[in-house]
């Protein structure tokens, strides 16, 4: 019975969603080029990772199992990424499991 009740309370929220409106994809820049990896397995994380107010662009490539470090130089709106450094950890490139 409580099941039931949270099923029926829950079936307006469903009726009212909206379907996604996603927008076209889009290459991301660095250097004048789209960002590639070897296997273009990739995993992208937008965050200010410096803390200058401007978000940052991490990317953990399946190759290696590293994560690369884009820093912003432009805007949030108008992002511009050079080069890229791996993270690490004392010294030591972070590397992840992968495969």
């Amino acid at each position: 019975m409580k099941l039931l009740l949270i099923h029926l309370l829950l079936l307006p929220l469903l009726v009212m969603a909206e379907t996604p409106n996603f927008q076209a994809w889009q290459y991301v820049y660095a250097n004048g080029s789209p960002i590639q990896l070897s296997l273009g397995h990739a995993a992208p994380c937008v965050t200010d990772w410096d803390g200058d107010g401007v978000k940052d662009l991490l990317v953990g490539q399946y190759t290696g199992g590293m994560i690369r470090l884009y820093l912003n130089s432009g805007t949030n709106s108008s992002p511009v990424f050079t080069t890229f450094t791996y993270l690490q950890a004392d010294g030591v490139n972070i590397q992840l499991p992968y495969g």
